[in-house]
């Protein structure tokens, strides 16, 4: 004979939604003999129309998820042992995670249907912790979009010659102007003795081969340094030209301190020549 309470547990869950193949797996699953339940649902079938309820009833329940584990079994005499309720409930928790679920949910939803929370802990232990945090990072990496990279400009052959020769030629002129800044240098202190005393400003030849050769002397004993502060200077100058925005003001301050250099070597050759 049908026991009276697995038909009543089978038509309760039948007007909830559950299949009829998701029973018979929780039935078996929690001590009821495969005979046992398809006898049920035989004398269910003999006594009223097939399905006609569940195909009323709306299938998609909200509550469907996490009301599969059994908790008050219709037959005393098949209550299942604590292995078998841990082998449900480990796959619960797969089949809930596998949804999406978290574990604080579905903890929630199993103790709101009465399993006791040493049971719980033991289950959860047995199935080990959840990987959420793959969970979690992917949706971030979906979003995260790729900067994108700087074009490379090319590089201006003309532009790189065009500043080459603008050193050299800078070069060349400070190097040239410090050179005759020397000279006349070398001429103004140029010293001879006559009668016991130093005279600056005089020849002992009359062509004054002499103090040409000793200003000559005194500018070629400054070449190399000429040369290294020619090379700096207009390094500095091509750089600041090439980089900086007001290349205009840098022009025009470098013209100015050029002509300050000029007139001064000017000033010093008029005294020079004033003192002959």
């Amino acid at each position: 004979m049908v026991d009276s309470k697995l038909i009543e547990y089978i038509k309760r869950h039948l007007q909830k939604g559950y299949k009829k193949d998701e029973l018979q797996k929780i039935l078996i699953q929690n001590g009821w003999s495969k005979d046992e339940v398809n006898e049920a649902f035989k004398s269910m079938n003999s006594k009223q129309q097939p399905a006609k309820t569940i195909v009323e009833k709306p299938v998609q329940q909200p509550v469907k998820q996490i009301e599969k584990p059994v908790q008050v079994q219709p037959h005393q005499e098949h209550t299942p042992s604590r292995q078998d309720q841990l082998a449900v409930l480990k796959n619960f928790i797969l089949s809930s995670r596998s949804k999406k679920l978290i574990d604080f949910e579905i903890k929630n939803a199993l103790r709101s249907k009465g399993w006791p929370e040493d049971l719980l802990e033991q289950g959860f232990r047995m199935v080990g912790p959840a990987q959420q945090i793959k969970q979690i990072e992917k949706p971030v990496q979906q979003n995260i979009q790729p900067k994108p990279m700087k074009e490379k400009k090319p590089i201006n052959v003309k532009k790189i010659i065009w500043f080459f020769v603008a050193f050299i030629i800078a070069a060349v002129i400070i190097t040239g102007t410090i050179l005759v800044f020397n000279y006349v240098l070398g001429l103004s202190d140029y010293t001879i003795s006559q009668g016991g005393e130093d005279i600056k400003g005089k020849c002992l030849e009359l062509d004054c081969s002499d103090m040409k050769e000793f200003a000559f002397s005194y500018a070629q004993d400054a070449l190399t340094s000429a040369i290294m502060i020619g090379l700096i200077a207009s390094l500095i100058i091509v750089l600041l030209y090439a980089f900086l925005p007001f290349r205009n003001v840098i022009l025009w301050v470098v013209n100015g301190l050029y002509f300050v250099f000029l007139v001064y070597i000017g000033y010093i050759w008029i005294a020079f020549s004033s003192s002959i």
